[in-house]
């Protein structure tokens, strides 16, 4: 190639001639040429840029992502056919149009027998104890031996009548213990896919940030009975 650079060593250029003479070689390449030349020349480089993009993004996500609230957590033992959008009709249902108010559904812990009438499977038992011990699930869908177990607890599991008034309780007391409420025959949940034939209990813990959204939750499941 011939730069008027070419009877000077690269090592003894100063970094200004350095450039020129990338610029010139680069002037005189193809569009081909001059793609392999930077791809093999600065791809540390790009690789560095591209990194610290995605590095920028991520933290932006996640800082976005932190100002979120979770309005509700619910866990749902067997019901893996479940499908995610009736949070988002249960949002609909409350009226709430906040962006940064979160409604999560978790179903991915199932028991081993026909019918979901078995016991957890370990990581199952893991899950649940993990977000019961973290505080982080309001209410459970489970089958009568969770539920028994949990009622056991004193001061655990709140009241359905204190959740949803005593009205509410008595107009559906065929379905309603003191500290939970039968929902495996729900339209609501069968209208999104829940598929469990055996007795499913529904219960909300005391440390739940928002009772309000798990008495809500309840009144929207019964909704197409009412």
């Amino acid at each position: 190639m011939d730069t008027k650079f070419q009877k000077k060593h690269e090592s003894d250029m100063t970094k200004k001639e350095k450039r020129e003479l990338e610029r010139e070689k680069l002037a005189s390449m193809g569009i081909k040429e001059k793609t392999e030349y930077i791809l093999t020349y600065y791809k540390l480089h790009i690789a560095a840029i591209f990194g610290g993009i995605l590095l920028v993004i991520g933290i932006a996500v996640w800082l976005d992502n932190f100002l979120d609230e979770t309005m509700l957590y619910a866990a749902i033992i067997n019901g893996r056919e479940l499908d995610p959008t009736i949070m988002e009709e249960f949002k609909a249902y409350r009226g709430d149009m906040e962006r940064r108010h979160d409604y999560v559904l978790d179903n991915s812990a199932v028991s081993s027998g026909q019918g979901g009438s078995g016991e957890l499977d370990y990581v199952s038992q893991m899950k649940i104890a993990t977000l019961v011990g973290a505080k982080t699930a309001d209410l459970f869908i489970c089958p009568e031996s969770i539920y028994q177990e949990y009622s056991k607890e004193e001061n655990f599991l709140s009241s359905m009548e204190g959740l949803v008034g005593q009205e509410f309780v008595s107009s559906h007391k065929e379905i309603f213990e003191t500290d939970a409420l039968r929902v495996e025959n729900s339209e609501v949940l069968e209208k999104y896919g829940y598929q469990g034939t055996e007795p499913a209990y529904l219960i909300v813990f005391q440390y739940s940030a928002h009772p309000e959204v798990a008495a809500d939750f309840i009144k929207f499941l019964l909704s197409y009975t009412d």
